[in-house]
């Protein structure tokens, strides 16, 4: 089974709580119109949907991406997470939230690069190993082990070089094997890797660029234990540079549609759990959809993505720079 170098801090009690499950059976289909259909859409929202969004049928994988994505949705009006919309609804309102594309970046005997899906976990429980692993919570849930463990079944194990949040897409590394594991784990450890994400915030900064340097740790009054907080006595030393991309309106059809947003380059020079999200919170703009640290429940995803990853490796592997292109989502959400 999967390891995971360092600690990735508690588990998010929300979406993966173990008492949260699927209460009906996974949406089929034999194309996308009747997939659907049997998700409860009528034929005009059929219709209206695959016209204003016709990547749905010539783009996205419907076994692999459409129908767990429905099945996710499922998941969580079964768990009262839609605030009262319908699965239906949710998709006619904002049909990226059907998107789900795993795929490489890159691949040697050593490394497999993920560009990871947003909500999907990387299936490496704290404490690994003596725990349970964690289960599939709806048909066609999947997580980056799963996904490894398919293409590469003479793995003895898949070994993650680094953290990367459920909500946030993008450049994951893995390895096959203990010597290159701890070589990039090094790097990180050593904060010689170099990362710069992608972000949709709330509002329009009034800099182009800037740094914030408050210190973190978490969140006493949060009961669940997941978020975290700006702790300037106690926390811990931590510094995130933010480069303003474009400024905009929100185009996602839901409550906020309209609002003024940004996209943003961030880099974040330590690498603390949260970091990037409480930053920005902290900064006047919070990420678009980040249910943890914004008011935004109505976005189907954290606009948050790992954009680019650069790891200076010793000779003769040398400097390795991997990119995960824009997710489309977020061509979608602003103009």
């Amino acid at each position: 089974r999967a390891t995971v170098i360092d600690d990735p801090g508690p588990e998010n009690p929300g979406l993966d709580a173990a008492g949260l499950n699927i209460r009906r059976g996974g949406v089929e289909g034999r194309d996308l119109r009747e997939t659907l259909a049997n998700a409860g859409m009528t034929p005009e929202q059929v219709r209206d949907v695959i016209s204003a969004h016709p990547q749905l049928e010539t783009q996205y994988d419907l076994v692999n991406e459409v129908q767990p994505r429905i099945n996710y949705l499922r998941f969580l009006d079964d768990n009262d997470r839609l605030d009262g919309e319908s699965v239906s609804s949710c998709i006619a309102r904002q049909p990226q939230s059907l998107e789900r594309d795993f795929h490489l970046v890159h691949e040697d005997a050593d490394y497999a690069v993920v560009n990871k899906p947003w909500c999907v976990r990387l299936d490496t429980p704290r404490g690994w190993p003596g725990k349970v692993r964690f289960t599939p919570k709806y048909p066609g849930d999947l997580s980056v082990e799963d996904w490894l463990e398919r293409r590469y079944p003479d793995w003895d194990t898949v070994r993650f070089c680094h953290q990367l949040d459920n909500a946030t897409s993008g450049v994951l590394v893995a390895a096959s094997n203990k010597r290159a594991a701890g070589a990039a784990a090094k790097l990180f450890r050593e904060r010689r890797a170099r990362k710069s994400y992608l972000a949709i915030v709330f509002g329009h900064p009034e800099k182009d660029e800037w740094t914030v340097d408050v210190p973190m740790g978490r969140d006493p009054d949060d009961p669940k234990g997941f978020r975290e907080r700006v702790d300037p006595e106690h926390g811990k030393a931590c510094e995130t540079r933010i480069r303003v991309l474009k400024r905009g309106k929100l185009s996602l059809r839901g409550k906020f549609e309209g609002l003024p947003v940004s996209k943003v380059e961030v880099t974040p020079v330590t690498g603390r759990r949260h970091q990037i999200r409480l930053h920005l919170q902290f900064s006047g703009h919070p990420i678009v959809g980040d249910n943890a640290y914004s008011e935004d429940t109505d976005s189907f995803r954290t606009f948050l993505h790992a954009h680019k990853l650069t790891l200076p490796f010793d000779e003769p592997r040398g400097t390795m720079q991997w990119v995960a292109p824009e997710p489309e989502s977020f061509a979608a959400a602003m103009e």
